[in-house]
C-alpha cells in the first residue's frame, strides 16, 4: 500500500526484487491512483477496502505492507486479526495515534491543489534526495491525479484519528523501516514508543541515505530486509500450512 499522494505505481521499482519469491499485489486505496473515483476515506473505510480486496483475490497467507499513510491502515486492519494475516512491514508509517504536525504544515497540506508545481514540490520535499527523473515523473503524475477530497480527508481527519487505545497488543511479527533522512513522519525512537508498542515481536531498521519515498528511492535496500522478514515467517510456519 502507498503513501499519501501515491498509488500502486509507488511500488514499481521495488516489486522486481520481491516477486520472484512471493506473490505481490500493489493496491490503490480509495481516492488514489486507479481508485481515484472510489469513495471511503476514513482509516476504517480504507482498511475495509484493503480487507475486501484481499478476500476477493483469495489470498490466504499475507504480509501487509503499508507505507506512510497506509502504515496506519495496516495496523488498524491487523487489529481485526484476519485469518489470512501473517505479519506486517511498516515503511515510514504514520502512527496509530494522531500524526504530529504543526498547524502551519497542516494548513499548507490542506491547500494543496494538485498543480504541476505543487506536485513537484510535494514529491521533492517527501523524497528529501531528488528521485531519478523517470521515477520522479511517476510520483508527480500520481500526486497530480489524486482525488482532492480523499487528500483533504486524510489531512483533516485520517491523520488525526486516534486508534492507539483500540488496537491493543497484536500477535503478529512486525518489521518497521525508517529512512535516516525522512522528515515526514516520526523517527525511530518515536516509532518504537508508539507504533511498535503494539507488537511485542518486532524489528526496527533505519536505511541510511533514505528519505520518505523509500519504495521509489532505495528499492533494493528496502526489499532486502523485507525478503529476510518473509523468510523468517515462512520458516516458523508448519510445512502443511505454507
Amino acid at each position: 500500500m502507498h503513501f499519501l499522494g501515491g498509488s500502486h505505481r509507488t511500488w514499481g521499482p521495488t516489486l522486481p526484487f520481491l516477486d520472484r519469491e512471493h506473490t505481490c499485489v500493489a493496491l490503490n486505496t480509495p481516492g488514489y491512483g486507479d481508485a481515484r473515483d472510489v469513495t471511503g476515506y476514513t482509516v476504517e473505510q480504507m482498511a475495509d477496502h484493503v480487507d475486501l480486496s484481499i478476500r476477493e483475490l483469495g489470498l490466504q497467507r499475507c504480509i501487509l505492507v503499508g507505507h506512510s499513510m497506509t502504515g496506519k491502515v495496516a495496523v488498524v486492519l491487523a487489529s481485526r486479526r484476519p485469518a489470512y494475516l501473517q505479519g506486517l512491514v511498516l515503511v515510514a508509517p504514520s502512527p496509530p495515534g494522531p500524526q504530529p504536525m504543526s498547524d502551519s504544515d497542516r494548513d499548507r497540506q490542506r491547500t494543496y491543489g494538485a498543480s504541476r508545481e505543487e506536485a513537484e514540490a510535494f514529491v521533492d520535499e517527501s523524497s528529501f534526495h531528488r528521485l531519478p527523473e523517470a521515477l520522479r515523473e511517476v510520483a508527480i503524475a500520481d500526486a497530480q491525479s489524486v482525488n482532492l477530497e480523499a487528500w483533504r480527508a486524510w489531512v483533516d481527519h485520517g491523520s488525526r484519528e486516534d486508534w492507539q487505545y483500540r488496537i491493543g497488543t497484536l500477535p503478529y511479527p512486525a518489521l518497521l523501516i525508517c529512512g535516516s533522512d525522512d522528515v515526514q513522519v516520526p523517527g525511530p525512537d518515536e516509532q518504537q514508543r508508539t507504533t511498535l508498542s503494539h507488537f511485542p515481536d518486532h524489528l526496527l531498521l533505519t536505511l541510511p541515505g533514505a528519505g520518505h519515498l523509500m519504495p521509489l528511492q532505495t528499492p533494493q535496500a528496502l526489499a532486502h530486509p523485507m525478503l529476510k522478514f518473509a523468510e523468517r515467517i515462512a520458516a516458523s510456519t508448519p510445512e502443511g500450512e505454507r
